[in-house]
């Protein structure tokens, strides 16, 4: 196990929570066409659906009611399910990677199973207004209302059911977006924050330096690519002009919004200035490997353009550490001693 290993594990988690994110907006997105649907073949004349008669008896404000309800139990399903996959996430980065600087320090460094309590606590953002109730509030609020223009403007119009659809359909994707984006930050942000505790714990026997790891891709904001390879300094923040993080999206400073919205960014942590990695029958902290290692990333991304992240997996790859013999502990048999 390497800490990639451990991010790709996080991102399957992060992947299913937006996948069912994506669920509730489609199925949501069905029922209002359903309803839209039901309302031309009610109250339609010659194909078109008139201002006048939909407003007659406040139709049009008793659907937008109803629209407003459905939504409102959708945003509090997902809020729920975002809770509680940051919880699972928390939980699963804090005990990998606990597993991880234990295993290849060969240290017992005192690590405990966090209490369900603790890891809410540690989750909740100290800035109410951004925190997911308060952020889905505003994207259901906006929602609302522009469906309800889109309805408004589309029967003024005269347009027919097809065209009225295709409205309706973008405004819900766009929120679907918007909300993916949500869940996904939120993961991200869990993700650093457990990352964080448990190096917390483990820097009490061991000296950890942060390293800077940028998406593999050009979608990354150009900020993060300039901080790629970037090691934390002597207080243990990285730094960009006058922000400072100890990690991804845990940004401080007047940029904190557009350098956290969205990253894909990861720390990767160094111990005792070696790359952590575990499994039976390698010694991935023998000294000479480190340096081969350490020198085949350098050599990567000076000469060939790669991100640390890039050099890193070419260099495993191509690099081996010695054969050792020594009584292998799964990841498995570990939690069952916390556990217990």
């Amino acid at each position: 196990m390497n800490q990639l290993e451990i991010e790709q594990q996080l991102d399957k988690l992060s992947e299913s929570t937006e996948s069912d994110i994506e669920e509730v907006f489609n199925k949501r997105l069905q029922e209002i066409l359903k309803q839209i649907a039901g309302m031309y073949a009610k109250y339609e004349q010659d194909g078109e659906l008139s201002w006048t008669n939909i407003n007659r008896y406040n139709r049009y404000q008793k659907e937008m009611n109803l629209i407003k309800k459905e939504l409102n139990k959708d945003y509090r399903k997902i809020i729920k399910k975002l809770q509680k996959s940051n919880e699972n996430i928390y939980l699963e980065g804090y005990l990998l990677s606990s597993y991880l600087y234990e295993m290849s320090t060969g240290q017992d460094m005192g690590f405990s199973i966090p209490s369900v309590k603790t890891i809410k606590d540690v989750l909740l953002n100290p800035i109410a207004e951004l925190t997911p109730p308060k952020i889905f509030e505003n994207h259901r609020n906006e929602i609302v209302r522009k469906i309800k223009i889109e309805l408004a403007q589309g029967i003024q119009a005269g347009e027919g059911y097809a065209t009225m659809a295709k409205r309706i359909e973008k405004t819900v994707k766009f929120s679907q977006y918007k909300a993916r984006t949500v869940a996904r930050t939120e993961g991200a942000r869990a993700r650093s924050i457990s990352a964080e505790k448990s190096e917390e714990q483990a820097s009490k026997h061991v000296d950890i330096t942060g390293v800077w790891l940028s998406s593999l891709d050009t979608r990354v904001r150009l900020s993060h690519r300039a901080l790629d390879g970037e090691e934390t300094n002597a207080e243990g923040y990285f730094t960009y002009g006058p922000n400072k993080a100890t990690a991804p999206l845990l940004w401080i400073g007047p940029q904190s919004a557009s350098l956290t919205i969205n990253c894909r960014c990861v720390k990767l942590r160094k111990i005792n200035n070696m790359i952590p990695a575990y499994r039976r029958g390698r010694n991935y902290m023998d000294l000479s490997f480190q340096q081969k290692l350490a020198d085949r990333i350098e050599k990567y991304m000076a000469d060939d353009g790669f991100t640390y992240k890039q050099a890193l997996k070419r260099a495993e790859k191509e690099i081996q550490p010695p054969s050792v013999t020594f009584e292998y502990i799964t990841y498995d048999d570990w939690f069952k001693k916390y556990a217990s």
